[in-house]
């Protein structure tokens, strides 16, 4: 079966209630125009935040795509509801094929669980099977290069440790569907080109590829398509190149 998402008019609202406590941060938050040209009062105690708006789109088997757009078009809001992460608030979605969400990696990590129950954590809360995580285990163990820490808790890791056995868990399973949030660091430079390397390769090989990134140059090399964000609604859709074009001339000014 191919891989496929389909959105049909989809809505994805943020309610905020008991908004006078929100007064202050209202002031300080009004320097950023763009988050709050999304907001609205929907009745006298709450107000909204318009994350996504009427988008109508769908991703087919061979599509690379790139999400363009200014911090708070919307871009990693997209990448939460194509992943499952939110659910919209109006609208129909369908995804058809496995899908990758590398935005929070790190996600399903407890404190006090050891590398190897994390990597358990991490796969159930991705949604795999026991069987699944005991095939993939020895791949994460061998490519995070944690050895014996492995065996201790998550709390006695450095950052740039958490960071690889996040990592290793991510890229264990090669789905059809890859969601992709910028680049990341995964601390020592050895580490982080053997990352990159890994990435790259699940790139080319994913059936659908959705990238939000602002190194507009690696765009280019990985993406056949292209959809601009604005506010939360698509500005402009075409090919990396038009796109791209499209972006620095509305919104790099």
């Amino acid at each position: 079966m191919k891989s496929k998402i389909l959105l049909e008019n989809i809505y994805l609202d943020f309610p905020i209630y008991e908004s006078e406590s929100f007064s202050f941060r209202n002031k300080i938050t009004s320097m950023s125009k763009s988050a709050f040209s999304r907001m609205s009062s929907e009745d006298k105690g709450s107000k909204v935040v318009h994350g996504l708006k009427d988008i109508n789109f769908t991703f087919n088997h061979g599509d690379k795509i790139a999400l363009l757009g200014p911090n708070g078009s919307g871009k990693t809001t997209l990448l939460k509801l194509l992943s499952g992460i939110y659910s919209p608030t109006s609208g129909k979605i369908v995804r058809e094929g496995d899908i990758s969400c590398m935005i929070d990696i790190g996600f399903g990590f407890q404190s006090d669980a050891t590398g190897y129950e994390n990597i358990i954590y991490a796969g159930i809360s991705r949604g795999l099977r026991k069987k699944d995580i005991e095939k993939i285990m020895p791949e994460i163990v061998d490519f995070s290069g944690l050895g014996e820490f492995l065996d201790m808790p998550l709390r006695t890791y450095s950052s740039g440790m958490q960071a690889r056995l996040a990592f290793s868990t991510a890229i264990a399973s090669a789905p059809g569907i890859l969601l992709m949030d910028e680049f990341f660091s995964t601390g020592d430079l050895e580490f982080s080109k053997k990352s990159k390397d890994k990435v790259l390769e699940m790139m080319d090989a994913s059936s659908i590829l959705i990238f939000a990134s602002h190194d507009l140059e690696l765009l280019k090399t990985l993406c056949n398509k292209a959809i601009c964000l604005k506010h939360g609604q698509i500005s402009y859709y075409g090919n990396t190149e038009e796109a791209i074009d499209h972006y620095k001339e509305f919104y790099e000014k």
